[in-house]
């Protein structure tokens, strides 16, 4: 049969154009939008996040001589160290009187044994904390040390990294030698502290004289 229709195959033509042409605008349509939203982000960065990081202030390094006395702790004006406050000592005995209590045992008030019971409940991280805390405003160098070490981890207690450095600065004051190391390196490396090697050389040098004649002879000196 022949086909009579002389523009059957233009109206095919054009069908298929037509076809292909919804096809693009189809894109276009889909990469205006992309485009318009892409736009839409760079907008937003420009207005929201480039403000903030102009506005983005480093954090301020602290100065080891403006470091306090920790908290539970004032300074003795006379020779210049800290020792425990009224306050503390005061809570310390009540505290040390609720051990007793509930452990049924005479608790020795020397804060090396406090220390030794500290370490003993390491698994109860709070408690462990507690008290290494009272060992630590009794006075004992290594529970402050340790105390130091909780506070900037954030075992047992809220992370402070702050009462972590006036703990830890407590410590080598009192000639700790892990603390005057750990002391000399945040001075060599500017880590939280302001940067200092003469003060870090300083501290090497502290922590150098409480080497004990036992890790000299260990060590073959």
């Amino acid at each position: 049969m022949i086909n009579h229709c002389h523009d059957c195959s233009v109206r095919t033509v054009s069908y298929k154009d037509r076809s292909m042409l919804r096809k693009v605008l189809k894109v276009i349509g889909i990469g205006l939008v992309g485009g318009l939203i892409s736009l839409g982000g760079v907008v937003a960065s420009v207005v929201y996040v480039i403000p903030e990081i102009l506005a983005y202030e480093p954090e301020q390094k602290v100065s080891l001589s403006s470091v306090t006395c920790p908290p539970g702790m004032i300074e003795n004006m006379e020779s210049g160290q800290c020792s425990a406050s009224e306050e503390s000592i005061t809570k310390a005995a009540i505290a040390l009187a609720l051990i007793e209590d509930k452990t049924s045992h005479k608790v020795d008030r020397d804060p090396v044994f406090i220390r030794e019971l500290a370490n003993s409940v390491r698994e109860d991280a709070q408690l462990s904390f507690k008290l290494f805390h009272l060992a630590a405003v009794m006075g004992d160098a290594e529970s402050q040390f340790i105390l130091g070490a909780m506070l900037s981890n954030g075992e047992g207690t809220k992370e402070d990294d702050h009462e972590s450095l006036q703990w830890l600065y407590e410590s080598a004051q009192r000639d700790f030698r892990k603390a005057q190391l750990r002391i000399a390196y945040m001075l060599s490396s500017g880590e939280f502290v302001e940067k200092n090697d003469l003060e870090a050389v300083h501290w090497l040098k502290r922590a150098e004289k409480n080497i004990k004649p036992a890790q000299l002879a260990k060590a073959g000196v």
